[in-house]
């Protein structure tokens, strides 16, 4: 039986707490989000809601106690099927559609604005959860329930280039509305988890199950559901609120784990982050982090500490 009206203690340990949200039935039946948050603040008048990338799920304690510290509310989401949301039976990140998301950042604001009526919201979303914000805002237009958004490293545009991408992305993505579970191949290299965790080659801790080290094979479902996602962001959207778009000073490539790949984006292009940002019409800022990770917030403690500059920045 899921609890889905009490907080209850988190595996981060005894000053967190989660709570799940109920979604309505989708392809696969009833899913779940959750929602995370410090058991005990001092702030009630600003808030940030955080939304995780792809085989991912929230950990980033660093990130919470930095914005806990600085005056605002922090809660993380762990959409559908991913890190603690997903339930018994279910595929990985499975999904049909990136609106199918709508609904959870939908709840999570609502839950938000439960326990702080009055704070502004702001939505700061890495890689995946980058593009599903931004789609998000621009549908939601002057209905949205949040005062700004941070895109860290978003996931504009898929890294692969030449045939992979004119062909290969558009035909499994067809595959995919026929055979979404078909699997076609793993989308990120393990020098990305290498370069985070500290048994690798990085600074931090999460698990290696909801997150694991070698990411898993993606399938045909998921590339349509990105690819789709993609083709209406890069043809233009439009958000009314301001926006701070983040990502690395260079991008870097390769399954066997070298220095190169502790100061640069091992998972997107940064070109292509750039160029489509262009994409994004409104209050727009892009800011480029010089020797960044693909996570900003998570890397050189040089690079993390000017990430966190400009966020503040924008924030405050």
């Amino acid at each position: 039986m899921i609890d889905s009206k009490n907080w209850n203690i988190d595996y981060l340990g005894e000053e967190w707490e989660f709570k799940h949200i109920i979604l309505n039935k989708d392809f696969d039946g009833v899913p779940v989000a959750t929602l995370v948050r410090k058991r005990e603040s001092i702030n009630n008048e600003r808030a940030i809601l955080y939304i995780h990338g792809y085989s991912d799920y929230f950990y980033q304690t660093s990130l919470a106690d930095s914005m806990e510290n600085n005056g605002f509310r922090f809660y993380a989401l762990d959409l559908r099927r991913y890190g603690r949301s997903k339930l018994p039976g279910q595929v990985w990140y499975d999904s049909r559609d990136i609106s199918d998301y709508y609904e959870e950042i939908d709840k999570s604001i609502a839950e938000i604005k439960k326990d702080l009526p009055n704070a502004p919201v702001t939505i700061m979303a890495h890689s995946t959860g980058g593009l599903i914000a931004s789609l998000y805002a621009a549908e939601k237009g002057d209905s949205l329930r949040a005062s700004g958004l941070i895109l860290n490293s978003p996931f504009f545009d898929f890294n692969v280039g030449g045939v992979a991408e004119s062909i290969g992305i558009p035909v499994f993505s067809a595959i995919g509305s026929v055979m979404p579970r078909m699997v076609v191949n793993r989308s990120v290299s393990p020098v990305n988890c290498m370069s985070l965790h500290s048994d690798y080659y990085g600074e931090w801790q999460f698990d290696t199950i909801m997150k694991p080290i070698q990411s898993p094979m993606v399938t045909a479902a998921w590339i349509r559901v990105i690819h789709n996602g993609q083709k209406r962001l890069q043809k233009g959207i439009e958000i009314g609120v301001p926006v701070l778009i983040m990502c690395s000073s260079s991008s870097s490539t390769g399954s066997e784990f070298s220095e190169i790949h502790k100061k640069s984006d091992t998972v997107l292009d940064v070109a292509e982050i750039i160029k489509f940002s262009a994409s994004v019409s409104g209050p727009v800022k892009v800011v480029i982090i010089e020797d960044g990770l693909h996570d900003l917030v998570l890397s050189g403690k040089n690079s993390r500490d000017k990430a966190y500059r400009e966020i503040f920045s924008f924030l405050l």
